[in-house]
């Protein structure tokens, strides 16, 4: 009876692994096929048959082979077969973790060659503000931007660089902006490929998208033009903006000059540009390395004219020996610092660079034009009449003696010859010595209270008096040390 029983239990245990067999293959073809994973049962199974189907029937439902990847973007879409390199950036689209974020499956199965079975759920950039705040409230926006073009400039998955940048930033505004970083000499941040250190990227309220309006944008690095522009008097130029004169990406030029000196500054001062191209005589300072600047700041300047020094020191700084610590009696225009009173700066038609006319020989003849430079300042009444009592103290009695001198028809006489004419060590810029040809006779000029007297060589001694005419000096032992 026993072993009976077990041969009924044995039939009957084949029988069922033999139907569960039979449900798992005809699930799995079924799945192939597209239709239900569904495997076959008998209602007369055992609870641990029903278990061991049901278990079977859900292997059954898996995809039957990883080349027929599931429609769902899951964690499938990157893996050794697709997509390996969209997340491979060390900076990480946090939202490209989950595909389904930015996109949603439109056929199935995917991938099918030459279909398209994904889409974005929204086009751009209306996906991107879905995280991102929307640009577009400023007055100026990055022409890609306004386009909507975020992936112009932006991986959405992952990059190498920060920001998820397509390119380093340098490199990538070159690509569209080469005519920025194409020159010889380039401004340290565009040299450096950091062009957000000026602009921004997206939009601003500021003209070329930069962060800050000039000169607060420009001195924020050069600190030192802060002190610069609180000088007495500041360059127009510098008013006006930077690029006035420079070009703030890069130039041709040494300090991103827009143009070389001297030519950017006549370029504006229209004035002394003409002057210097009817100039028969250049000064030749303009032909130094410095041009302009040799004499003047470029931005400020706490003298007039823009003056790196007060006019009469830089004029000196060349000009050195025109004037020494020994002559205390300085000409007026350069007791006053003024050496344009009489010379022009950049260039004139006549000798010395002089504004008006004066004879380089030593005799001339007087006329109204022959000593016009000083008679700009002097009054020509000193030397217009024979006799005087007031127009010159130059006189012996009422004899005018710079009359005898300089109003001559047949030898008259430089003023050169007897003054000096920046400075002297003694009064009314007297000469310590005559030109005459290449000789250079001393003068020896005496002072007295009233008059005075001169033995050059030239002359015997002579002297003059105001009060009483033809008075000689009083002898050093006599009345003590001269006035010289």
């Amino acid at each position: 009876m026993i072993q009976g029983n077990r041969r009924t239990f044995g039939v009957l245990a084949l029988l069922l692994t033999t139907l569960l067999i039979h449900a798992c293959n005809a699930g799995v073809r079924l799945e192939a096929e597209g239709g239900p994973a569904v495997a076959a049962t008998t209602t007369n199974q055992t609870p641990d048959a029903q278990t061991a189907a049901s278990a079977a029937a859900s292997s059954a439902s898996a995809p039957a082979s990883a080349s027929e990847p599931s429609a769902a973007p899951a964690a499938t879409c990157v893996s050794a077969q697709c997509h390996t390199s969209l997340l491979t950036g060390a900076d990480l689209h946090p939202v490209a973790e989950g595909c389904d974020s930015c996109h949603e499956a439109v056929s199935s199965p995917h991938p099918v060659k030459g279909k398209q079975t994904f889409k974005l759920t929204e086009e751009q950039p209306a996906l991107c503000y879905g995280c991102h705040d929307a640009f577009g409230k400023k007055k100026l926006v990055h022409v890609p931007v306004d386009a909507g073009m975020c992936t112009t400039c932006h991986n959405p998955h992952s990059s190498a660089q920060p920001k998820l940048l397509l390119q380093p930033v340098g490199e990538l505004c070159a690509t569209c902006h080469q005519d920025h970083v194409d020159f010889k000499v380039l401004h340290a941040p565009v040299s450096n490929g950091d062009c957000t250190a000026c602009h921004t990227p997206h939009e601003s309220n500021t003209p070329t998208l930069l962060l800050m309006e000039p000169p607060d944008l420009c001195t924020d690095c050069h600190v030192d033009m802060k002190d610069v522009l609180s000088k007495k008097v500041v360059h127009a130029a510098v008013e006006a903006g930077c690029t006035s004169c420079h070009n703030p990406h890069g130039s041709k030029n040494a300090k991103l000059l827009s143009d070389p000196v001297p030519d950017l500054c006549l370029s504006c001062h229209v004035d002394i540009a003409d002057t210097v191209k009817e100039a028969t005589v250049p000064h030749p300072a303009l032909d130094m390395p410095d041009g302009c600047v040799a004499c003047h700041s470029p931005h400020s300047s706490d003298n007039d004219k823009l003056l790196l020094k007060v006019q009469k020191d830089v004029c000196l700084g060349c000009h050195d020996t025109v004037i020494s610590a020994r002559m205390p009696v300085l000409h007026g225009p350069n007791n006053d610092g003024k050496c344009s009173r009489c010379h022009a700066p950049h260039g004139g038609k006549l000798d010395k660079l002089l504004v008006r006319e004066f004879p380089s020989e030593t005799y001339v003849p007087y006329t109204d034009k022959t000593y016009a430079l000083c008679f700009g300042c002097h009054k020509r009444d000193l030397l217009l009449s024979p006799k005087t009592s007031s127009a010159t103290n130059f006189r012996n009695g009422e004899k005018n003696l710079h009359f005898v001198h300089v109003n001559n028809d047949q030898k008259g006489r430089s003023c050169r010859l007897c003054h000096s004419l920046h400075g002297s060590t003694k009064p009314k810029l007297i000469a310590d010595t005559v030109p005459f040809g290449q000789w250079k006779l001393p003068l020896r000029y005496v002072k007295t209270e009233s008059g005075g007297g001169c033995s050059p060589g030239c002359h015997n001694p002579r002297y003059y008096d105001r009060d009483s005419p033809g008075k000689k000096p009083p002898k050093p032992s006599e009345s003590g040390t001269p006035d010289y």
